[in-house]
């Protein structure tokens, strides 16, 4: 097919490709804005650094067998631990099990450094942002005990902004993918009718389906002539 051929099928479906175009970007900011509840993220920064309160023979086995970029990891998975969010959730009398918390909190570290990043993601910037600050009080009492050594520390702790901004839904973002969803799926929808359709429309698609040349074209030719009125009608005119 040429490409006004293409264009020829958009321009006859260009009314459903609107339609669908439309309410697929109306519907995805209706939901956006109205309907799914905002999500929020506070985030604390903890430094894992080579204070050690320990002896010098367990300060030399750290320096031997483990690095502190080493060590991220495994705070990573002690910080999302149960007895940690057990003791979270009781010192914040939190409405969640320990597993719920857990999938609120995310815990990197970018390029194994020495700087954990807490994040804690709630329907509410001051539960997020109480839950990471005692979550980082916590997991730094209970490494000492767990890990006999005092080397991580705070330092950036969570925060309220002023004018909160939620980290999901994306509005604009939701919005646009709609858009292009939409537009797409009209688009494969036009064709897909297109394709299933096997009227002839044209004197081009006649050569095509027969193989042969076409030899002539018959026009569809519209009346332009007044219709003449009969001849009761016209006596009803002379008599009236």
């Amino acid at each position: 097919m040429e490409l006004r051929e293409y264009w020829s099928i958009i321009r006859r479906w260009m009314w459903m490709i609107v339609t669908i175009t439309v309410i697929a970007t109306l519907t995805s900011a209706v939901l956006s804005l109205y309907v799914i509840k905002p999500t929020y993220q506070a985030t604390t920064t903890l430094l894992v650094n080579q204070k050690y309160s320990s002896s010098a023979m367990l300060s030399g086995l750290y320096n031997d067998v483990m690095t502190n970029e080493a060590l991220v990891q495994t705070y990573s998975d002690i910080m999302k631990s149960n007895s940690i969010l057990d003791k979270v959730i009781s010192d914040l009398n939190l409405p969640y099990t320990a597993a719920q918390l857990s999938n609120m909190i995310t815990v990197d570290s970018t390029n194994q450094s020495e700087v954990i990043t807490l994040s804690v993601t709630s329907k509410n910037i001051n539960e997020a942002t109480q839950i990471a600050n005692s979550l980082a009080k916590t997991f730094q009492q209970k490494v000492v005990q767990l890990m006999q050594v005092r080397n991580v520390q705070v330092v950036d702790p969570a925060t309220v902004p002023s004018h909160p901004v939620p980290v999901s839904p994306k509005k604009s973002l939701n919005v646009s993918i709609a858009f292009i969803l939409g537009l797409m799926v009209s688009v494969g929808l036009a064709f897909l009718i297109e394709y299933l359709d096997d009227s002839v429309r044209s004197d081009e698609e006649v050569a095509l389906l027969l193989g042969t040349a076409v030899l002539g074209v018959i026009p569809t030719i519209e009346s332009t002539t007044k219709k003449v009125p009969s001849a009761s009608s016209e006596a009803h005119s002379v008599s009236a």
